[in-house]
């Protein structure tokens, strides 16, 4: 081929319209044919299976006392399961409810047939390999089962199995059957000191206080305490099976908690062996059933014994703790165990019975069985305790017959009788409440799930984990007789010394093991509990005689006092150390779950006979014992003590808010029952001086009321302490009202500083705290910390060690989650987690004795259903719930609006009431802060919604909010580009239906744009006396301190050194008792001095100075440690940091990309390295040191980035070389990985900057000339420079009103160039452009508006489509930015109008338990929610490299041929694209050949980069010319080129919009852009033919120039199609010539004709002048251009018009 063809230089006539910044992004001509408004993408799921609403049942529903044997829920869910077929064989009363539905509703459309009456999901543990026997394996491992009274723990073991039981009752300690001296424990006559310690208090004097405390509030520690005893074990060995999972195939291991079974199975020669082990409560046995399937036999001897200790190595060794005494008699029928507990004489028996097929030998104390089919063991255990302190805990029962007689009659019925009366019984508990979370099931065993547990899709873990502690609550706690409540153990203990002695503890945990019982449906769990507290006030009264002087007799029963430590025998002492012993406010609070059972279930009854009296006991005991203290003016608990944390002090918040609750609920009570009037004036008098909450000056609830005083001690204080005992009014209290915004700030600033780590038991009770305060996410965080930190494989919650409240706060947390009911009012969904945006429950209890049902989806409610189980009122509150469709048993009612979102209605017994068609409201809510101006907003879409509100709000520097700005919008992805860098905001979304207003969302927030720098951050220089430090809880793990104490330092030496870009600077370090002083200095001057020190404990992350309000340029800040320090206790010369951050400015921005990212592609021969030391602690390396040549080539990384410019971190040492550079395409100097020194990570290795903004593509390559031994390079992170953000704020449109003529358009703030605004039904959008600073002109008609209080009023026109939800849509233009649109929608007059939510100013009382919920608005959502559509539009590059292409002009122009290829060739990516051999053309293309070629810019690369500097900037060589064809089948767009300069690109994408009209004249326009096989951008590396369509005789071609000016091109016409050669792509009109015309109009303008082009343009440069508007009405006429074609008119309006049309087309395509 000829190489003049490629020599020829694009000649262009070149006509600079230079229209500077104006080529804009209008999008108008796209609107043409499309609308902004529809960029919603609906993304369809599979929904869960509908919740049906229940109705009135046949059969009569439950009463108000619940007995064990109650029949299931009747708000069964509609859950889908894998039920058993027995469960589907078996119809409950709830089901037929649920099947009654569709004869209930009345006027309503037909149900869908997919809505089925469902089960209960099949809920399992599964493992696949034997608990260890161990007592590790024990607590771990080993699967529990239960009947309330027996508990079990069952190995699962190959070849034997062992069983290990308890009893509840089997207690050491307490009196003796016949003791008549035992008084709980409580030492006599300590009541004598609270006067003088209260003095002593009051006086300040505080050690004399804790000495008095220390000496006389506390109660004995010897054996009358006791402990809970571990009973026995079943022992099996199999005699004809081998051990060992080796030896068997098919092991399983689980346990069914739908069925309260476990299983364990196993396929062992040829044999199937299968045991399951259940525990019932009708029948009163464990029972375990032993099978076989296959030709060997059970064959197996058996033993019953008292509990063996485990040691360590899984030995078993006879107990030492010697507790008990115990012998065993044997005979074929069973083996009883029988003995005593030796402290106290306590009798315990136990028997295990035995049926089976094969033979039966007794050997002395065991039992063997040979031959048998199958065999069933039946326990029994009892012991003589009774809950009666006046019989000594003592009953008389004959033990051995007890338990004989049980098991005998448990072996009259056949093994699937007890069977099935077992599920049925345990069914009617745990099929009440039925929840789906949504996600998949997976075939991971539990310890897999809990090990790979995603907080994201963990959804079926969380179901498990919240039945599971449904489940332990059944198996630990059933009410019968003499019932015992769950212990810190539950019911189930190794040993005879189990931690905390496994007793009662009342300072958290007792009240935290029955949290969960009434809202998850098992109210009758906690009947055990109650007359447990009922029997205590027994020895109570002695406590409170001895202790706090306020005495008792029959009849006159004056107040009880209990302790942390509790025990079956009335234990009520005080502990054995005040610090954690003493906690006289444990009656009030375990009143609490007390008075719940009254709250949940109204049995009235019961509340008068049962729990009255003893809320009136504990109410006089604290009216008594309340002192007045003069100082605070309050009634407080003196002394007090926070549990387990602090120091001694009057009246701290944990015991004036327990007895402010006692108080509340006493006079609640009392005046319900109009009983006691005298008593409550009193307590009334006392309730309104306790004065429970106060706030710190850090902005915290204080635990301690004394706390901001200077006197006040830090003893024992822990910031991140696991008790958050001052929170005990927020949950489970009622103490916190929705009204008290100041109070809820200040529980989760109290929250956050106390951190979300602790025990598992302080998750739990964070989840629960979290939820109050309607912090969903926050909450579902603590859910997930204790799922992945504190639980075990047999998911026991623990603490460490084993503690089962954390199991019970856990399934009471998420319940709360759901549903609250605690002020009066019942809220549906309040805390909803992001993560169960979609799901459904049933079953759950509101107090007033609701059963509630709901279906939710994208966090907005369906469906919502309430049984009344004793009628009453019936309020609830959720957003918009006035405008659901309520019925009553069917039929629609209208209810009593209270309130904006609260409702009323009556109910009768049995009622079934259900809401349906809930307008939606915004649940999905992130906003994610891009840039220093820019935050981008997703949030999900709302059904019906017209537009959305979304209010954006300005958060300075100490977190308060102040009103900003409104946006209106239709759509749900929107981009907010007016930010200030410095600021931080917030901000909320509402839905509009029309003109009603849905609740406003929570809120989102973008904090202050900024950098983090790690302390080993590669640009900060530390002098020698900075030390490194590994810490985990650090961020990246690292912290670098300087310590004077260690070494005589130079003032350099105590010196690092920061530098950094932006406007400021955060320091984030340690604080503690240890740390001092340094001086920092910004730019060399001294700005301040930093203090690293506090009183308190070691604070980690913590922010120690800021310096803001900086120019936004480089700057250096110098911190040196300061050699004197204050001598604040152990404080010394020394520092810590962790980390700095950077607040960015509007600068350049940097993105740190890893080695991993996916934007990089690697070569075969790069390989990955770990390293914690690097970034992100990876590397990636390529070693060709012992590769043939061709290998280098696989050594080659390539990575695209969009931006100006890229720095580039690796590893340098004396094994690496150099790397070979292209950029873009072209070659660049080598960069080097080498140094002589030491090895350096997170080097810099070098940068390539000043880049035109845009898509780039980097090559890094190994260099096979790097020498011997050194060809290798090692790659760590990129820096990804970004040029600065272009802020822009939206305009806003006023509200439409019915029958307006005209809109009122706020202009935006700041810069702009234009505001396009679109009408529906409207061809052509209307442009506005400033005319000066009162006027603006309109596109079309040229109308001049007045701007007036920074408004114009546009007129409507009158082809408007007014449509209800129909919207006028604006958006502001500058340069190639545009803001995100506003509306305006048409909504219809006679709409109702719901005004959004109020919020209630007023100071809020605390008198009363009916205030609203919180509502506090911290969201964490972090995915976006919705559509996309807004992204940021693309930018047109300008090129970089502008080289000389070809040779000089003479040479014979190539002729080509047309190809004929009709595909797109080269955009599959996988072949070659062809070369074409015959080209057609035969005369020069483009221009005469005579021409010289174009002079040639200056190439930005004119020294090496990155290197040492010596290099030869490269050169470049004349290509080969083979050529490529590259087609858009679509548009019909062909490129032709050299194969060299087409490299690397492998398709064309093109656009383009047909037959447009601006000011008389016609247009095609097209945007074109060459890819590469990743879809990047790139430019060719040479000329190339382009040719284009056309469809009339074309007058001229122009295209945007990457400095945004409009340029004519020399074309050519050839087979219907319009030629020209280019370089660089971009946007392209074809002009066609007017009818009036003749075919060549072009002229060249003079000098003076281009001076006032060029200052006209500047005037409407900005003027996206697309086409007219509609008719308006003019205020100001523009002087007459003369005619519609003015050059200048068109020209600067092709310029905007060209840029807005692709670039709305963009934002369209993407949306699509």
């Amino acid at each position: 081929m000829d190489k003049r063809f490629w020599e020829k230089s694009c000649r262009y006539s070149i006509r600079k319209l230079t229209v500077g910044t104006a080529s804009v992004l209008l999008g108008a001509v796209f609107l043409v044919n499309h609308t902004v408004a529809a960029d919603s993408v609906e993304v369809k799921q599979t929904e869960p299976t509908s919740v049906e609403a229940i109705t009135k049942p046949d059969s009569e529903p439950k009463a108000a006392e619940a007995t064990e044997t109650t029949n299931p829920s009747l708000a069964e869910s509609p859950v889908v399961s894998e039920s058993k077929q027995a469960e589907e064989n078996q119809k409950t009363n709830s089901q037929a409810s649920e099947e009654a539905i569709v004869e209930a509703k009345e006027n309503k459309e037909p149900e869908k047939a997919d809505q089925p009456v469902t089960k209960q999901e099949n809920y399992q543990l599964n493992y696949d390999q034997p608990t260890a026997p161990s007592y590790d394996g024990w607590e771990k491992q080993a699967l529990p089962v239960g009947n309330g009274e027996m508990g079990a723990k069952v190995f699962g073991l190959i070849g034997e199995e062992r069983i290990q039981y308890n009893e509840k009752t089997l207690w050491s300690g307490g009196p003796q059957h016949d003791s008549t001296d035992y008084n709980g424990g409580n030492y006599k006559e300590r009541y004598k000191v609270l006067a003088e310690i209260r003095k002593a208090l009051e006086a300040g004097d505080r050690q004399k206080a804790k000495q008095l405390a220390e000496q006389n509030l506390v109660g004995p520690n010897n054996a009358q305490y006791g402990r809970y005893l571990a009973f026995g074990d079943i022992f099996m060995v199999f005699n004809n099976q081998k051990k060992g999972l080796d030896t068997v195939t098919d092991y399983h291991r689980g346990l069914d908690i739908t069925e309260a079974t476990t299983t364990t199975s196993y396929t062992q020669d040829g044999t199937t062996f299968k045991r399951e082990t259940f525990s019932s409560y009708p029948d009163d046995v464990t029972v375990t059933h032993l099978t076989k399937k296959g030709n060997k036999t059970l064959d197996f001897t058996l033993w019953n014994s008292l509990t063996e200790d485990l040691l360590a190595n899984g030995d078993y060794s006879w107990e030492y703790s010697n507790y008990k005494n115990g012998h065993v008699t044997t005979d074929e029928h069973g083996i009883l165990l029988k003995g005593t507990v030796k402290d106290n004489g306590l009798k315990f028996a136990s028997y295990l019975g035995i049926k089976t097929d094969g033979k039966v030998t007794v050997q002395d104390e065991t039992l063997t069985v040979t031959g048998a089919s199958y065999a069933t063991l039946y326990l029994s255990a009892k012991t003589n305790f009774a809950q009666n302190p006046k019989t000594n805990y003592r009953t008389d029962i004959d033990l051995e017959k007890t338990v004989k007689r049980i098991v005998e009659a448990a072996k009259a019925k056949d093994y699937e009788t007890l069977k099935k009366a077992h599920i049925k019984d345990y069914q009617s508990l745990f099929n009440r409440v039925k929840l789906n979370l949504g996600g998949s099931k997976t075939a991971q065993t539990t310890k897999e799930a809990l090990q790979s547990y995603n907080p994201e899709k963990g959804q079926k873990l969380e179901e498990l984990f919240f039945q599971y502690g449904r489940y332990l609550l059944i198996s630990s706690s059933r009410d019968r007789t003499d019932a015992l409540p769950a212990n810190l153990q539950g019911v189930w203990n190794a040993v005879d010394n189990p931690p905390w002695n496994a007793d009662y503890h009342l300072n958290v945990n007792l009240q935290m093991n029955y949290w969960p019982a009434y809202m998850s449906n098992l109210a009758e769990t906690a009947k055990p509990m109650i007359n447990y507290i009922d029997d205590m006030r027994y020895y109570g009264r002695i406590a409170a005689k001895e202790y706090a002087g306020i005495a008792s007799k029959d009849g006159q029963e004056n107040g009880w006092l209990v302790h942390t430590q509790a025990t079956p025998f009335g234990w009520t002492t005080p502990g054995w150390n005040y610090y954690w012993g003493w906690s006289p406010a444990a009656n009030a609070w375990m009143m609490q779950n007390v008075y719940d059972y009254y709250k949940f279930t109204k049995d009235e009854t019961y509340l008068k006979e049962k729990i009255y009296p003893m809320l009136k006991e504990t109410a006089k005991f604290w009216n008594s014992f309340l002192h007045y203290d003069k100082a605070s003016d309050r009634w407080v608990s003196s002394p007090s003590y926070s549990p387990e944390h602090g120091t001694i002090t009057i009246g701290n918040t944990f015991d004036q808010s327990l007895v402010w609750q006692l108080f509340h609920d006493y006079m609640e009570v009392a005046n319900h029952l109009n009983v006691d009037q005298d008593l409550v004036t009193e307590v009334k008098a006392k309730f309104d001086k306790l004065k429970p909450l106060h706030i710190n000056k850090e902005g915290r609830i204080k635990e301690w009321y004394e706390e901001d005083s200077p006197q006040f001690t830090n003893e024992g204080i822990e910031n991140h302490h696991r008790h958050v005992s001052h929170l005990v009014g927020l949950f489970p209290g009622t103490l916190f009202s929705k009204d008290q915004a100041e109070y809820l700030e200040a529980a989760r600033a109290t929250l956050n500083h106390r951190g979300d780590g602790g025990t598992g038991w302080s998750k739990a009770n964070k989840i629960n705290l979290w939820a109050r305060l309607l912090d969903g996410n926050r909450a579902h965080r603590l859910l997930a910390e204790q799922l992945k930190y504190s639980t075990l494989e047999n998911l026991w919650d623990t603490h460490a060690p084993f503690q089962i409240d954390g199991n019970f706060g856990a399934t009471s947390g998420m319940a709360e989650m759901l549903l609250q009911s605690h002020t009066g009012y019942i809220a549906p969904l309040p805390a909803l987690p992001d993560a169960w945006k979609d799901g459904q429950v049933s079953g759950l209890v509101a107090r007033g004795n609701f059963e509630v049902s709901m279906k939710w989806k994208d966090k907005n409610l369906q469906s919502l259903s309430f049984l009344s189980n004793v009628g009453g009122e019936l309020v609830v509150d959720y957003p918009n719930i006035e405008a659901s469709q309520i019925k009553v048993n069917g039929k629609p009612v209208t209810a009593t609006v209270l309130k904006d979102n609260r409702i009323q209605l009556a109910t009768q017994k049995g009622d079934v009431i259900t809401f349906e068609h809930f307008p939606g409201r915004v649940t999905s809510l992130t906003a994610v802060r891009q840039n220093g101006v820019t935050a981008e907003l997703t949030f999900n879409q709302v059904e019906g919604a017209t537009h959305y509100v979304i209010q954006k709000q300005v958060k300075d520097e100490t977190g308060q909010t102040s009103a900003s700005r409104e946006f209106v919008t239709n759509q749900t992805h929107f981009i907010d580009r007016s930010l200030n860098p410095q600021h931080a905001y917030t901000y909320t979304v509402k839905a509009m239906l029309g003109e009603l207003s849905t609740q406003v969302s929570e809120q989102a927030t973008v904090e202050t744009y900024s950098e983090l720098m790690d302390d080993r951050d590669s640009r900060i220089q530390y002098g020698a006396a900075f030390g490194n430090w590994a810490d985990s809880e650090l961020f990246g793990g690292t912290e670098k301190f300087a310590d004077l104490s260690k070494g005589d330092y130079t003032d350099e030496d105590l010196t690092a050194t920061i530098p950094f870009t932006g406007v400021g600077i955060e320091i984030y370090g340690l604080k503690s008792s240890e740390l001092g002083l340094a001086t920092a200095k910004i730019d060399g001057k001294e700005v301040g001095e930093l203090d690293f020190h506090t009183a308190g404990a070691t604070e980690k992350g913590s922010l120690i100075g800021r310096f803001a309000g900086l120019s936004d340029r480089p700057h250096t800040l110098t911190l040196r440690v300061k050699r004197e320090h204050k001598g604040r206790g152990s404080e010394r010369s020394k520092i810590s940091l962790d980390y700095f951050k950077i607040l960015a400015g509007t600068g350049n921005t940097i993105e740190k990309i890893d080695d991993r990212d996916s934007r990089i592609q690697y070569g075969a021969q790069f390989k990955d390295w770990s390293d914690p030391e690097l970034y992100g602690g990876t590397e990636k390396y390529a070693d060709i040191n012992n590769s043939d040549s061709s290998a280098a080539s696989e050594a080659q990384a390539t990575i695209f980035f969009t931006g100006t410019g890229i720095r580039i971190y690796g590893l340098k040492s004396l094994a690496l070389g150099r790397a070979r550079v292209t950029l873009d395409g072209k070659e660049m100097p080598s960069l080097d990985f080498y140094t002589s020194g030491a090895t350096e990570k997170r080097a810099f290795i070098g940068e390539f900057t000043n880049l035109t903004d845009g898509p780039h593509t980097l090559t890094l390559q190994v260099d096979p000339d790097s020498p011997e031994g050194r060809k290798k390079i090692s790659l760590d992170s990129f820096d990804i420079i970004k040029a600065p953000a272009v802020g822009l704020d939206s305009p806003s449109i006023a509200p439409l009103k019915e029958n307006d003529k005209e809109i009122s358009l706020s202009l935006p703030s700041g810069d702009w160039e234009a505001i396009a605004v679109t009408f529906p039904g409207v061809k052509d959008p209307l442009v506005l452009r400033k005319v000066d600073e009162t006027h603006l002109v309109t596109s079309g008609d040229q109308t001049v508006l007045s701007i007036q209080d920074n408004q114009v009023q546009i007129p409507i026109p009158e082809a408007t489509d007014r449509q209800t939800g129909k919207a006028i849509e604006a958006y502001a233009i500058q340069g190639t930015t545009t803001s995100s649109p506003v509306v305006a929608v048409f909504t219809k007059k006679d709409e109702k109008k719901v005004d959004e939510k109020k919020v209630d100013e007023k100071k809020p009382t605390t008198s009363k338990g009916d205030e609203p919920a919180p509502t506090v608005d911290i969201p964490e959502y972090t995915d976006p929610i919705g559509t996309a559509g807004q992204e940021e539009p693309p930018t047109v590059e300008k090129p970089e490299y502008t080289d000389p292409i070809g040779t000089p002009g003479e040479q014979e122009a190539p002729t080509v041929e047309i190809p004929e290829y009709t595909n797109p060739i080269g955009t599959a990516g996988q072949e070659e694209a062809p070369t074409v051999e015959k080209p057609e053309y035969t005369e020069p293309i483009g221009t005469a050949g005579e021409e010289m070629p174009p002079t040639v810019e200056k190439p930005e690369y004119t020294k090496p980069i990155g290197t040492s500097g010596d290099q030869a900037a490269p050169t470049h060589s004349l290509p080969d010319y083979p050529v490529r064809v590259l087609k858009d089948k679509e548009t019909g767009v062909e490129i032709i080129g050299g194969v060299s300069d087409l490299e690397g690109i492998s398709h064309i994408s093109s656009r383009r919009v047909l037959a447009q009209e601006l000011f008389g004249k016609t247009y095609d326009a097209y945007d074109l852009q060459l890819k590469n096989p990743t879809d990047h951008s790139l430019q060719p590396k040479g000329s190339v033919l382009v040719r284009l369509p056309i469809s009339a005789s074309v007058e001229n071609i122009y295209y945007i120039t990457p400095t945004k000016e409009l340029q004519t091109l020399d074309f050519t016409v050839r087979g219907g199609k319009a030629e020209f050669i280019t370089n660089h792509f971009s946007t392209y009109a074809v002009v066609y010539q007017a009818a009036r015309t003749t075919s060549n109009t072009e002229e060249k303008p003079s000098a003076s004709d281009e001076e006032t082009l060029t200052h006209e343009a500047e005037q409407l440069s900005t003027s996206p002048s697309l086409a007219k508007a509609g008719n308006h009405s003019p205020k100001e006429q523009l002087p007459a251009t003369g005619d519609a074609s003015n050059p200048l008119l068109f020209l600067a309006g092709l310029s905007l018009a060209l840029t807005a049309t692709f670039m709305l087309k963009g934002r369209k395509d993407e949306s699509n």
